[in-house]
């Protein structure tokens, strides 16, 4: 048996991997013990590795979507990506490292790339993968309370750009957003800024990939939503990720609780005015500022 003990991991990726696996395993009817001993292994190894608690080995992965008979070579090559992804430093923590003080955003932007599309429903600001520069900045300046430097934002302001890099390229990621009223007449940042922001909105609201619907304020909170929340749709088999962002940090949820955001985006989606008639008041507020 293999006496190993790989340093212990929780990031999302991590966990989907798990997830999925141990789905696929009791699918087929298949103990803990006997997916083990498939693999050489203790009992209690194999369900860390289930459970995130340690990286699943590439080699074992591969082994087990043999013993599950995984034969789909896109879905076997989306289980080996991320086996591969799960110990490695994602690219964005090294790249501004000096811009990331909660680890946990690292999975965000992970989440954004591999995704098939993302839905979003904003109550307070503009969806970030949509901002300019300048209402970033403004946005940025007013959520950190701890007033950082300007050289701090510009290094904020600069990830958050570089995100917005998934909405653009050969095969540009699918957005859809359903965004309150109330977000598009906030003068963040000033006026100048605001009809910026707006115009932007305008603009892309034209890309075949992008989808803009605006929460009249008629409608308000009557949906049943208590807040901003975004859904990650991710290659097959992996499920819906829900994602919500408050001050006491980051939540990532999996199947089945993903699945109540799944539901609530429906349903703002209903409720909002279509995409022309959201451009077209989009349109008009910018010329009243």
């Amino acid at each position: 048996m293999h006496s190993s003990h790989p340093s212990k991991v929780s990031t999302l990726r991590g966990q989907l991997l798990g997830q999925q696996l141990r789905a696929l395993r009791e699918e087929i009817g298949l103990s803990l013990e006997e997916a083990a001993s498939y693999l050489n292994r203790d009992r209690s190894a194999l369900g860390r590795f289930e459970r995130a608690e340690w990286p699943f080995p590439r080699p074992d992965v591969r082994l087990l979507l043999d013993l599950y008979g995984v034969i789909d070579k896109e879905v076997r090559e989306h289980f080996i990506r991320l086996s591969e992804e799960v110990g490695r430093r994602h690219e964005w923590e090294t790249e501004f490292e000096d811009a990331i003080y909660d680890k946990s955003f690292v999975d965000l932007p992970w989440l954004e790339e591999r995704a098939t599309a993302i839905h979003t429903f904003d109550l307070g600001r503009v969806p970030g993968l949509l901002q300019t520069p300048g209402y970033a900045t403004a946005v940025l300046r007013v959520v950190e309370g701890d007033q950082p430097t300007d050289e701090r934002i510009d290094r904020w302001v600069a990830l958050r750009l570089a995100r917005q890099q998934v909405l653009t390229g050969v095969k540009p990621t699918r957005l859809t957003c359903v965004i309150a009223e109330s977000v598009l007449r906030a003068r963040i940042g000033g006026d100048r800024i605001m009809r910026g922001q707006l115009d932007h909105l305008v603009q892309l609201g034209r890309q075949r990939n992008i989808e803009l619907r605006v929460l009249p304020l008629a409608v308000g909170a009557s949906v049943g939503t208590d807040g901003p929340f975004q859904v990650f749709e991710l290659p097959k088999p992996f499920p819906p990720v829900a994602y919500v962002e408050h001050l006491g940090g980051r939540l990532f949820l999996e199947w089945p609780k993903s699945t109540r955001f799944v539901q609530a985006y429906d349903q703002l989606r209903e409720v909002a005015l279509t995409e022309r008639e959201s451009t077209e008041l989009i349109a008009a507020i910018a010329e009243e500022i």
